[in-house]
């Protein structure tokens, strides 16, 4: 049996081949839908499923076309992805108004909330299912809702990221008549998960182990992120418990070195967590986010704050002296060279009205090396590619470590310059590996030469010993934040969205639009209006802090009145 996963996943198939992407699917994985199969066929096909859900892993279409698409969702207000702003954009205007919403836009991410909670809603099945499941049965069941169980964990500390307080202990309980579920405490939520994860981890390997040789090859077709790896998964678990008490810990910094203490003399991985997704979605047509990406090329060139922070010297690209990631995040100008959007729309619009403008689309590369004078993020690697599943990169786990070691968290074995270089290093490997995915236009300016080691390394020495020489601990963590941008940029927008809130760095551009100079601070999204409409009294007990300026949890409270601006435009 096949899982039927155009049911879930139909928006994957948006402008292409239904009977094309729901065969490919089903070619790979079970139905616990058709037939009425026996109990122990449905664990796996839950937990695809589940694994399957927008917005968890998969990136979503239309999430990310409307997060872009106006310049004031979270990528354009963490200076992430941005147009080329000029007084031509009226609506920028009352970009600093967080009251009313006319400002900071967040429609398009506000469905995360109820998304999250149907994509999840195996799990609640998963466990009332596993109280009546036969004894030959149990261990398989077991093992699959822990499993479930992480991707629901995962997903819910990604909600309270955005919004804080969230309906959990009770959730996941319509069978037992639990509809309307009270919202917990961010913070207490965040520490039950963590003890959660670690409980999952402990428990894992018996219960994989247990499983019949058939059950193992079930496994290893369902599981399409590590292929049937426990340790994969096992090695995942421990990495979000590292993220996630580095997020905690400027508010509960002993669990936070608990945690780690327990985490980091474990082994760590030595390749990314990642992989490609199990379908082929066309970028320009398909339901995924480098569709959303693809029609708002308008909306993705790279803002001064990561791009200025690539490019040094000239505008040119130097080989040792500027970013080697630069030809592969970013596509260069009709000038070629490379130039990043100013938040300062005043001072690009003389630029503009004399001819400094560009080409929409990313369908055309010879149209865009012609017209753009600003940089995009280059459409190879980006618009015109299938980007992998993320669970963490290792340049990602360098720069949590180097945060630890700099804030003395926890033992890491090296020092937190250490840890930066190495960052470099493997987000290099990284972002030219993610280019070679794509096949579009493989030329050498969409695809360039992956840099020799040594190049990389006297980089990575150059970003090291800028560290080491910061004078304070928040300049070393401006230079550590800059790094998280370049190295997650657009795909880690939601992660950097939380890593600006919490830590204040790195040091965003002020906005200037008609000779007004903005620095509005987003703390958090909205909650859809359906929590009020069907949660009533639960949502009235949160709705004071139901805005965009109350923060989360894990804002430090020295950091609650700290803006995340620079004072000028100067770098």
């Amino acid at each position: 049996m096949k899982i039927n996963l155009s049911k879930i996943f139909i928006g994957l198939c948006l402008g292409a081949s239904l009977t094309s992407c729901q065969k490919e699917l089903e070619d790979q994985f079970k139905n616990p839908e058709k037939s009425n199969p026996p109990l122990d066929q449905k664990w796996s096909g839950m937990f695809t499923a589940t694994m399957y859900g927008w917005k968890l892993y998969v990136g979503d279409y239309g999430e990310w076309y409307w997060m872009m698409n106006p310049g004031t969702g979270i990528p354009g207000y963490a200076q992430i992805s941005q147009r080329y702003i000029t007084s031509r954009y009226s609506w920028f205007s009352t970009y600093d108004d967080l009251t009313t919403g006319n400002g900071f836009s967040d429609n398009a991410i506000r469905d995360y909330f109820n998304s999250f909670y149907r994509n999840t809603r195996n799990f609640g099945e998963m466990r009332d299912l596993y109280a009546t499941a036969p004894a030959d049965q149990r261990n398989e069941a077991m093992f699959y809702l822990k499993l479930t169980t992480v991707v629901r964990d995962y997903g819910a500390l990604k909600l309270i990221d955005l919004v804080n307080n969230i309906p959990f202990t009770e959730s996941w309980q319509g069978t037992s008549g639990v509809f309307f579920p009270k919202y917990d405490d961010a913070q207490k939520t965040t520490e039950i998960i963590l003890g959660e994860l670690k409980s999952i981890a402990d428990t894992l390997p018996t219960l994989y182990n247990n499983l019949s040789v058939a059950n193992k090859s079930d496994f290893v077709k369902q599981d399409f992120a590590s292929k049937g790896d426990i340790n994969m998964w096992i090695q995942y678990i421990s990495m979000l418990r590292i993220r996630y008490a580095v997020r905690i810990s400027g508010v509960n910094p002993t669990l936070a070195k608990q945690v780690l203490s327990e985490e980091l003399s474990k082994p760590r991985p030595s390749k990314d967590l990642v992989w490609q997704m199990p379908f082929v979605a066309d970028p320009k047509s398909g339901g995924t986010w480098e569709r959303g990406w693809y029609e708002n090329s308008f909306a993705s060139f790279v803002p001064n704050t990561i791009l200025k922070r690539m490019n040094f010297g000239t505008d040119k690209y130097e080989p040792g002296v500027d970013d080697p990631r630069l030809p592969v995040i970013a596509m260069p100008t009709k000038y070629s060279d490379y130039r990043g959007v100013s938040m300062n729309a005043d001072a690009q619009e003389a630029a503009y009205l004399a001819g400094d403008k560009y080409y929409v689309g990313a369908d055309d590369l010879n149209s865009s090396l012609a017209q753009n004078s600003k940089s995009m993020y280059n459409h190879a690697t980006y618009h015109r590619n299938t980007m992998p599943g993320n669970w963490m990169t290792l340049g990602e786990l360098d720069l949590l470590l180097a945060e630890i070691a700099l804030k003395g968290l926890g033992t890491t074995g090296k020092t937190a310059g250490e840890h930066i270089a190495d960052a470099v290093v493997h987000s290099t490997a990284y972002w030219y590996w993610v280019n070679g995915l794509s096949p579009y236009e493989k030329t050498s300016v969409l695809h360039p030469a992956t840099p020799d080691a040594a190049t990389v390394a006297t980089y990575a020495a150059t970003v090291r010993a800028k560290f080491d020489a910061a004078s304070s601990v928040e300049d070393k963590m401006e230079i550590l934040m800059q790094q998280k941008y370049i190295h997650l940029n657009l795909p880690g927008t939601m992660e950097l969205f939380a890593e600006l809130r919490r830590t204040r760095h790195p040091k965003l551009e002020p906005f200037t639009f008609g000779g007004k100079a903005m620095k509005p601070v987003a703390e958090r999204i909205r909650y859809p209006s359906t929590e009020f409409q069907t949660n009533t009294d639960n949502y009235l007990k949160v709705k004071a802090d139901d805005n965009f300026s109350s923060p989360i949890f894990w804002v430090p409270t020295d950091k609650r009145a700290e803006s995340y601006y620079r004072n000028d435009y100067n770098y």
